[in-house]
């Protein structure tokens, strides 16, 4: 993903907004990089440590993106700085009393992809993937529970951007203003069949642009690879197996019962006065009473229930599983037997229910038939993951000594060396667009001296080994072989030139007080009719048009204000703003207003954020070490 997000961001403050995406929000969490791991402090703030082992897993995090900006001074400040603002983050929260409970932490654990199986929470995948990575499972809650205080603090600040009724009508007008707009198209067909190009003109180009008709440097790999996946290739468990881990993993193949639940609430406060407490429990007795009475449970809930969510859906809570309601609340609704019935009123610290279960499945397993598949598909993992761990090491060892060939390696372990495709620095196809191989592919070492890469991760449970077989160093393409593409570059260049040239023409006419409408009859232009536009509902025309005719004056004295848009290889545009039409803030539409003030909002919070974050800074005791960088 990282290459992907490479190719499409260029110059370094695309890749430092990277970063910050991917430092904060890293797998493990924030906490991940400033606790335990080392001895060796880059930076002290606050008293917490930002150990040299915790610097150097965010500056690997760049590695991925661009390799080169390992090197680059500026990023290694910038990602020791954002190191430095999560530190004080988590410090303020904590200070702040910002606390998430056991039950919302083991709900928000659950829910993570990464730990579930079919869709479920496997908790042997949680200790497997937590032992893998070498963390605890202590250690592990202690981070989310760290990271998603500092969301609560970011969300708290974000979400407090005031909108005025002032700053609202004023974007509002903006967005909502209409100009009709009127456009004459100079087009480039007819000046590119007029254009010639002589033999100079190319060969000055072409000299004069060498960069654009190169071949950049390529190489060729063979390479071993060496993966859980291609392990299992021919592996087929048999009858014993299949039947052990179905026995093993019985709690696996289970359908958990499932129910759902309406309800009717009324708010009462923990220490209520008695008063109250009466109050509330007649009411939800009388409730009560009405359902038995037949009633329909649903208008109840919408008529009395202080749940306004649930109340609006006639009470409903969804599907219930256990741990996300109060344990009062849930052990109610599993009490019921069957789906209509009614649970006596029950009481929580947010007041009094009324429950009645609505929908019912009961648990069921699946037959060992029935799981087949899916403990064939297990097993074979499993046995991937097995194998791929005995293997490993073998395979890290075998190629790191026997560097001058792959051989050794292919043999002792049943691989088969494959060959790509030539491809340069930018990357090929398949196994060699990860950025990862072809850093290796380039290498000095491994390219110019023909020595076997170190073993490369290149994905769960997979690594590669490669060595170049072939180079081709970067050459020029002759002349002869670019003449054509070079002579359509003049042509077109040509072409657009003399567009924009009539039209700057035309343009000073139509200011002198010339009519857009003769104009274009006179010059053969394409004319379109006026149309009303807005901002962001251009109307069916070009953006460019309607960018710079929202720039334009206002028409005066009766006369349109004129203007032009260069559009490239589509020509010239010549426009006429012939009407500015503004809307009344209390006319204006209620889901454009709405949408402004969130932005609005959304952007004042987020200056908030930053204020705040620079505050905190501003005000900590930080000691960095820049010699540990």
């Amino acid at each position: 993903m990282l290459a992907k997000i490479r190719e499409k961001t260029q110059g370094i403050i695309a890749s430092v907004i990277l970063i910050l995406i991917v430092i904060p929000f890293a797998f493990w969490g924030i906490n991940s990089y400033f606790e335990g791991g080392g001895s060796i402090a880059v930076a002290k703030v606050e008293g917490v440590d930002i150990t040299q082992q915790a610097y150097r897993q965010a500056m690997e995090q760049l590695r991925g993106v661009d390799p080169k900006l390992l090197e680059d001074r500026q990023m290694r400040q910038m990602v020791l700085e954002g190191l430095i603002d999560q530190t004080l983050l988590v410090r303020d929260a904590e200070n702040k009393g910002y606390r998430i409970g056991d039950a919302r932490l083991g709900q928000m654990i659950r829910e993570l992809p990464y730990f579930q199986r079919d869709g479920r929470f496997d908790p042997d995948l949680y200790q497997t993937l937590l032992r893998r990575e070498g963390i605890s499972m202590r250690e592990f809650e202690s981070r989310r529970r760290s990271e998603q205080m500092i969301g609560q603090l970011r969300a708290g600040l974000s979400d407090s951007g005031f909108v005025t009724e002032a700053d609202l009508a004023g974007v509002v007008r903006l967005l909502a203003q209409e100009r009709e707009i009127a456009v004459a198209t100079i087009g480039t067909e007819p000046f590119l069949t007029k254009a010639v190009i002589g033999e100079t003109e190319v060969a000055q180009y072409y000299q004069s642009h060498q960069d654009r008709f190169s071949t950049p440097e390529q190489v060729r790999i063979e390479y071993l690879r060496l993966s859980a996946e291609g392990l299992i290739e021919n592996y087929r468990p048999g009858e014993e197996e299949l039947k052990r881990a179905y026995a093993e993993e019985a709690g696996r193949y289970v359908a958990p019962e499932k129910r759902r639940a309406s309800h009717v609430l009324i708010q009462l406060a923990p220490q209520a006065p008695e008063a109250e407490a009466k109050q509330a429990a007649a009411k939800i007795a009388d409730i009560a009473r009405q359902a038995r009475a037949g009633n329909d449970f649903a208008q109840l809930a919408k008529q009395h229930s202080d749940d306004k969510d649930s109340g609006a859906k006639g009470g409903d809570l969804g599907e219930i599983r256990r741990g996300v309601l109060p344990k009062e609340l849930e052990d109610a609704v599993y009490a019921l037997k069957r789906v209509g019935e009614l649970a006596p009123p029950v009481r929580t610290s947010y007041g009094w229910h009324l429950v009645r279960l609505t929908a019912h499945t009961p648990e069921k397993r699946k037959s060992f038939a029935e799981a087949r598949k899916e403990l064939t598909d297990l097993v074979r993992k499993r046995r991937g993951e097995e194998r791929f761990l005995e293997l490993s090491e073998k395979f890290r060892n075998l190629v790191y000594e026997q560097p001058d060939s792959l051989k050794p390696a292919a043999e002792a372990l049943g691989l088969a060396i494959q060959q790509s495709d030539w491809f340069s620095r930018a990357g090929g196809s398949g196994l060699t667009a990860q950025s990862r191989i072809v850093e290796a592919a380039f290498h000095p070492d491994i390219r110019g001296q023909g020595r076997n890469s170190d073993a490369i991760e290149v994905g769960a449970d997979a690594l590669v080994a490669l060595r170049v077989v072939g180079h081709r160093p970067e050459s020029a393409r002759p002349l002869s072989e670019v003449r054509a593409q070079i002579e359509r570059v003049l042509r077109e260049e040509r072409a657009q030139a003399a567009a924009r040239n009539l039209g700057e023409g035309l343009l000073k006419e139509l200011r002198a007080g010339a009519k857009l409408e003769a104009l274009a009859k006179a010059h053969g232009l394409k004319l379109q009719p006026p149309k009303s536009a807005t901002r962001d509902q251009p109307a069916g025309l070009d953006r460019r048009i309607v960018e710079a005719a929202f720039q334009a004056v206002r028409p005066e004295g009766g006369r349109p204000a004129y203007g032009g848009v260069a559009l490239g290889g589509q020509g010239y545009a010549l426009f006429a703003v012939q009407r500015v039409k503004e809307q009344d803030l209390a006319k204006a539409d209620a889901v454009l207003k709405d949408k402004v003030r969130k932005v609005l909002s959304a952007r004042r919070g987020a200056d908030y954020y930053a204020n705040y974050r620079a505050g905190l800074r501003k005000a900590a005791d930080v000691k960095i070490n820049y010699d540990k960088l």
